[in-house]
C-alpha cells in the first residue's frame, strides 16, 4: 500500500528543538514554561538576542498545533488602541471596573519610585454627553503617584471606543447603550490583565535580575553559591540551586555580629562534600544550616568531623540526598504516630532537623548537640 503523501507527520517536539539548537554554538534550555535567554544570551555579541530568533524559539516549543491563524494586523491602522500624553483633568476613575484605591500601596511605590521605570496607565476612551473621558483601568496607583511626583501629563495607553463607533462597530445586544459597551471592555480587560495574563515574576529571575545590576546582597549569595560549586538555576540539574527564595531567608540568618551568609555556606558545603553532582535540596541544606546557627548560639561547637561522621551515614543508610530528605522526614512521621508529640513541629525544615539530631545522638553521639523539640 502506498503512504499518504498528504499526510503531515506528527510534531516531535524534542527533534525540532534539537534541530534548532543546532543552529547554536552555546545550548540553552527550552521548555514550555522557560526559555532560557540568559544561556541563549552567550551566542550573541554582547548578549543580546533579536526579537525574531526569540520567536523562533517559542513556535518550536510550542508547535504548529499552537500556532494563532495566519493575518497581519497593523494596530496604528487596524485597530482602536492609541498612545498619548494627558492633562490630568482629562483622566477619571469608574469604580464600576476598578478596584478600591489603596493608600497604603500608592506609599509604598513612592518608596521605590524613579522616573526612568513608571508602567504606562492603560484606558478607555468614551464620550458621555457633551464629555469625553479617558478611565484608567489599569495603572491608576501609578497615576496617583505620578500626581504626587509632580508630573504634569500623564502617558496612558487607551482604547478609543468613540472611534469603534465611527467606523461601524455595533454594540453587542447585551448592552443597552455605549455606557454598559465600555464599562464590559475596561472591566473584562482590567481582569484579564491582572488576574489572568500576567506573568508574576519568578524569585529566579528576580534574582538573576538582582544579580545583573550588582545588587549588593544578592552578589554576596551568588559569590557564596559559586565557591561552594551551585550555580543559579529555574530547574533542577546537575550542580544547581534552585531554591531561592528559601535562600535568601537563610543567607539572611546573620551571626551576633551581623555577618550573613556564614550557616547558608556551611549548609551548602555538607551537601557538596557529600552529593557533589547532586542539585541542592533543600532539606538537606536548609536544616544542616539551622543546626548550624543553633549551635553557635548554644555554645556546642560542630568541627569538621561532625560534618564527616554525619553526612556518611546518611549516604550509606539513605542513599541519594532527595532520599536522604525522603527517610528523614518519613522516620518524624512514624515517630509521631507512634509515640506523638506534645509540640509537633509544622514545617518539613524543623522535622528534618530535628530527626537529624536524633539520628546522630542515637548512632552516632560523639560531641553533644543541642535539644531536638521533638525526641525521639
Amino acid at each position: 500500500m502506498k503512504k499518504n503523501k498528504g499526510k503531515v507527520e506528527a510534531y516531535n517536539r524534542q527533534q525540532e528543538i534539537k534541530k534548532f539548537q543546532d543552529n547554536f554554538e552555546i545550548k540553552f534550555d527550552m521548555k514550555d514554561d522557560a526559555i532560557d535567554t540568559r544561556t541563549m544570551a552567550e551566542n550573541y555579541e554582547h548578549g543580546i538576542i533579536p526579537l525574531e530568533d526569540i520567536s523562533q524559539a517559542i513556535e518550536v516549543v510550542l508547535g504548529p498545533n499552537k500556532r494563532p491563524k495566519v493575518r497581519t494586523f497593523d494596530p496604528e491602522l487596524d485597530g482602536y488602541l492609541h498612545f498619548d500624553w494627558h492633562e490630568w483633568t482629562e483622566l477619571y476613575l469608574w469604580p464600576k471596573f476598578q478596584r478600591d484605591v489603596a493608600p497604603n500601596h500608592i506609599f509604598k511605590i513612592e518608596g521605590d519610585w524613579d522616573d526612568t521605570c513608571p508602567i504606562v496607565p492603560c484606558g478607555i476612551k468614551v464620550t458621555i454627553g457633551d464629555v469625553t473621558y479617558v478611565f484608567i483601568w489599569d495603572g491608576h496607583h501609578t497615576c496617583q503617584e505620578m500626581k504626587r511626583q509632580g508630573y504634569t501629563k500623564f502617558p496612558v495607553w487607551f482604547l478609543d471606543v468613540d472611534a469603534m463607533l465611527e467606523d461601524g462597530v455595533e454594540i453587542p445586544d447585551e448592552f443597552d447603550n455605549i455606557v454598559e459597551f465600555a464599562v464590559n471592555k475596561a472591566g473584562t480587560n482590567m481582569v484579564r490583565i491582572n488576574s489572568k495574563n500576567k506573568r508574576k515574576l519568578s524569585a529566579y529571575d528576580e534574582f538573576m535580575i538582582l544579580l545583573e545590576v550588582k545588587d549588593s546582597a544578592t552578589v554576596a549569595m551568588n559569590n557564596i553559591l559559586s565557591a561552594v560549586g551551585y550555580v543559579p538555576k529555574r530547574h533542577p540539574v546537575e550542580g544547581g540551586f534552585t531554591q531561592i527564595k528559601s535562600g535568601i531567608d537563610i543567607f539572611n540568618n546573620a551571626d551576633e555580629y551581623g555577618t550573613k551568609g556564614k550557616y547558608f555556606k556551611r549548609g551548602l558545603q555538607f551537601q557538596k562534600r557529600h552529593w557533589p553532582m547532586a542539585p541542592a535540596e533543600l532539606e538537606i541544606w536548609r536544616p544542616m544550616a539551622l543546626l548550624y546557627k543553633q549551635c553557635e548560639i548554644e555554645g556546642f561547637t560542630l568541627d569538621e568531623q561532625f560534618d564527616i561522621e554525619l553526612g556518611e551515614y546518611l549516604t550509606k543508610t539513605y542513599g541519594d540526598p532527595s532520599s536522604t530528605q525522603e527517610s528523614l522526614k518519613e522516620l518524624y512521621y512514624a515517630e509521631l504516630h507512634n509515640k506523638g508529640f506534645k509540640e509537633p513541629r509544622d514545617h518539613d525544615q524543623w522535622r528534618v532537623y530535628d530527626t537529624i539530631i536524633n539520628v546522630y545522638k542515637k548512632n552516632i553521639g560523639r560531641i553533644d548537640l543541642p535539644q531536638a523539640q521533638c525526641r525521639f
